[in-house]
């Protein structure tokens, strides 16, 4: 499987190729991205025969920002009418073997109108994916991807365990609380989910810890720790939810969130304001370096353009910041479903 497809929220193409440009060369691997704007996926094009599939086996999938899903394909394969199964299976048999198939396609409104084809081809793809012998048992954590374009075109292609989504075109589906006091509480949720190891969970968001909530208001985040048990301080001049304050487990401070200081250490920072990038960076980084807390879950609200290149100077930043004050930590970044001009970073002290 010579090229990559990546999946990414519509209107990122370009941001989801210039991550992927600067991965695959720091490994070897050069190509040229094929760009189609609100496409919501991109195609890196390589020389090498092997190179998406030796390049997607290299790489571990929460280290990548933009991508939803990355799969090694080849090149697009027509389809026949009355015979789109038959054209997919053809071509699976250049594959390796795998354990099981997925049909998808885009998150957008023009793809979504495939879902009505794609439900129509389920089945008879799997019965003929395995009455030819391409699905094994034995081919533990192999994938195939079948991503329709359209009813006459489609990507076939592989994953690995190691560096995919275990979601259906990559997105991590969540039910609002009927509690919740805003949307913005799937962002934590789902950032706990992504972010935190299940089986540190426990250790990790566990009842009588203590969070500051900075940018609280109306308590989106804040109600995240507070299901868990968690005590939190919320920073904000703006009200709470009248719900979370009965709680008992909510200190609100009507007080600016960018010169706060905590009266002790904090298990968890969170922070959801909207600021500046480089702005939220460094205070983020002020925390941490000052031992204010342990860990931090933060949102960096993008510009327009050059997306990947600001989530990078603000990542320098606090790296740099964090290395002069001789801390210790490991971080991940990704643009989560429930994101949408922004990205959520996860930092916590080693």
């Amino acid at each position: 499987m010579k090229n990559v497809l990546v999946y990414c929220r519509q209107g990122f193409e370009k941001d989801c190729a210039a991550e992927l440009s600067e991965v695959a060369s720091s490994k070897g691997f050069y190509g040229y991205a094929k760009v189609v704007p609100d496409a919501g996926y991109i195609v890196y094009n390589f020389d090498q025969a092997d190179a998406g599939e030796t390049l997607i086996q290299q790489l571990t999938f929460n280290r990548l920002i933009f991508a939803r899903q990355i799969i090694a394909v080849n090149d697009v394969i027509e389809l026949e009418q009355g015979g789109r199964v038959e054209s997919l299976l053809e071509a699976a048999r250049e594959l390796p073997l795998a354990e099981e198939i997925w049909i998808e396609t885009a998150d957008t409104n023009e793809a979504k109108s495939l879902s009505g084809l794609i439900k129509k081809l389920e089945k008879p793809l799997r019965e003929g994916w395995k009455k030819s012998g391409v699905l094994r048992n034995k081919a533990v954590g192999v994938r195939h991807h079948v991503f329709m374009l359209d009813g006459e075109a489609a990507y076939l292609g592989v994953s690995y365990a190691a560096c995919r989504s275990e979601f259906p075109m990559g997105i991590r589906r969540l039910r609002f609380p009927a509690a919740g006091p805003s949307r913005s509480t799937l962002k934590l949720e789902e950032a706990f989910l992504q972010f935190v190891p299940e089986q540190t969970r426990e250790t990790d968001l566990t009842e009588g810890m203590t969070a500051v909530d900075l940018g609280a208001a109306p308590g989106g985040w804040t109600y995240q720790f507070v299901k868990k048990g968690i005590h939190v301080i919320a920073i904000d001049n703006g009200p709470m939810q009248k719900e979370l304050m009965s709680t008992g487990l909510v200190q609100h401070e009507k007080a600016d969130g960018f010169k706060y200081e905590p009266p002790y250490t904090v298990d968890w920072l969170v922070c959801d304001m909207v600021e500046r990038p480089i702005k939220v960076a460094e205070l983020m980084a002020q925390w941490l370096a000052s031992g204010w807390t342990r860990r931090a879950i933060f949102n960096l609200k993008l510009p327009m353009k050059k997306r990947y290149q600001e989530v990078a100077l603000c990542m320098q930043t606090i790296e740099s910041l964090l290395r002069k004050a001789g801390v210790g930590y490991h971080y991940q970044i990704k643009h989560l479903y429930h994101d949408r001009e922004e990205v959520t970073v996860c930092i916590m002290v080693r």
